[in-house]
């Protein structure tokens, strides 16, 4: 009976124990064919990569500190040019461009573009590539009544007072109406050869040329009213043997000017050696063979010009525009001393009157065609001590000069004494001057040399 026992509970654990291995057998399958295991497995293995990653972090920042900086991120935009799109072909066209010269002129141009023939062609033909020029000008007309010269310079009138009976019985010269034809000419010609043009103040330089004559004495003057340029030419050896460096090297400079006389002394002229040293140093690029054939004709003739200059330096005094006083004309005008009474030449005694002050002169050079109102630097500085070969002592039309002509004497070194005289005489023969106003006595700065 015991033994019974003792083996009878055995097999009843066994039964329990087999029912509950069958009982998870049936739930876990069951669980399998849901989707639970997959998230729990999912889960799991989450939580198994976190844990590693946090395990690394602090890994990392045991051994070493983290360094965190700040990174600027810049937007970068490009911006990307849509051109026109390129022709498929030529179409013809004109178009008009407008602009203002260095001289102040203001230039329209219209052109006009067709399409020719191959480019090996049109290189050939002189009509494909040309310029057509309209050019308006306009010229002035000239002042002729005393009131008119007065707007100029209120003074002159008072200075002059002989003036109010030689104006209203004066005319306009043919001088005048010259002096803007060939200025005309000049515009053109510069324009077409597309050379520099003259300036709209150069241009309208003259307000008037006037041939007056005194009713009691029969005088003839010249009258010119204009602006004032400088002229910085001329040299003598004879009173001066060392010159002005500055004044030689000016644009334009010529150590020769129209009135001139023969050498007194064995002085040589300042500017001899220079002028030596340009015809040394052309004649030595003819003789290299450094000539362009093109030039070579007119390479000659700067040879022989010099020659002649050097020739004239070696035997010839000239006026000194730094010390003697004289006015320029246009070398035309001299061309008509034998067909006009009224003509100006050089050596004729001249006046220039600027506001009050009256400054004897001679007419002392010849200069432009086209340009007229000029005076040498020493009237110039007289007038407005900041002229200078650089910058002319009177832009506006305010200066009159009152030539004489048929009144020059023999050519000879400047004596200003004597030129003082003779233009107070001449003065005195068209009326004087007024009551209070007296000619200008230059300094002559080589008395002590002429003495010694």
């Amino acid at each position: 009976m015991n033994a019974e026992r003792h083996t009878a509970k055995p097999r009843r654990s066994h039964r329990l124990l087999l029912a509950a291995c069958l009982t998870a057998i049936v739930v876990g399958g069951i669980l399998l064919l849901t989707p639970i295991p997959g998230k729990v497995y999912r889960g799991a293995l989450r939580l198994v990569r976190e844990w590693r990653e946090k395990e690394v972090i602090v890994r990392e920042v045991e051994a070493e500190p983290e360094v965190i900086r700040d990174v600027v991120i810049k937007e970068i935009i490009r911006e990307i040019e849509v051109r026109e799109p390129l022709p498929e072909k030529f179409v013809s066209y004109k178009s008009i461009d407008t602009a203002k010269l260095w001289s102040g002129i203001d230039v329209n141009s219209d052109m006009e573009v067709v399409e020719g023939r191959a480019a090996s062609l049109e290189r050939e033909d002189a009509q494909g590539y040309t310029f057509d020029f309209k050019i308006n000008l306009t010229v002035p007309q000239p002042i002729a009544t005393l009131d008119e010269l007065a707007a100029s310079n209120a003074h002159l009138p008072q200075v002059l007072p002989g003036l109010a009976a030689m104006v209203p019985e004066g005319k306009v010269s043919g001088f005048y109406h010259k002096l803007y034809e060939i200025k005309a000419k000049r515009v053109q010609q510069f324009i077409t050869r597309l050379n520099a043009v003259p300036s709209r103040h150069n241009f309208y330089d003259c307000e008037t040329i006037l041939e007056l004559v005194h009713p009691a004495s029969g005088r003839k003057v010249f009258f010119l009213q204009g602006d004032m340029d400088v002229v910085s030419d001329g040299s003598d050896g004879d009173r001066m043997p060392e010159y002005d460096e500055f004044i030689a090297k000016s644009t334009h400079y010529q150590p020769f000017t129209s009135y001139g006389w023969p050498k007194t002394t064995a002085q040589p002229n300042p500017l001899l050696g220079r002028w030596e040293d340009k015809l040394a140093e052309a004649e030595k690029l003819l003789e290299e063979g450094k000539v362009r054939s093109s030039r070579l004709a007119s390479h000659k003739a700067s040879i022989a010009q010099l020659k002649r200059e050097i020739a004239d330096l070696k035997s010839r005094s000239y006026l000194i525009a730094r010390a003697d006083p004289f006015v320029v004309i246009p070398v035309w005008m001299r061309g008509y001393v034998n067909q006009s009474k009224f003509a100006p030449n050089v050596g004729d005694y001249a006046a220039v009157v600027f506001e009050d002050r009256v400054f004897p002169a001679i007419v002392g050079d010849t200069g432009p065609t086209w340009k007229i109102g000029e005076a040498s630097l020493r009237v110039a500085k007289e007038i407005n001590p900041a002229a200078s070969p650089y910058s002319r002592p009177v832009s506006d039309l305010h200066v009159s000069y009152v030539v004489f002509p048929g009144t020059r004497g023999p050519k000879g070194a400047p004596d200003l004494d004597k030129w003082h005289a003779e233009v107070a005489r001449l003065l005195g023969e068209i009326g004087g001057l007024g009551e209070g106003y007296s000619l200008h006595r230059w300094e002559d700065f080589f008395a002590e040399t002429a003495a010694e």
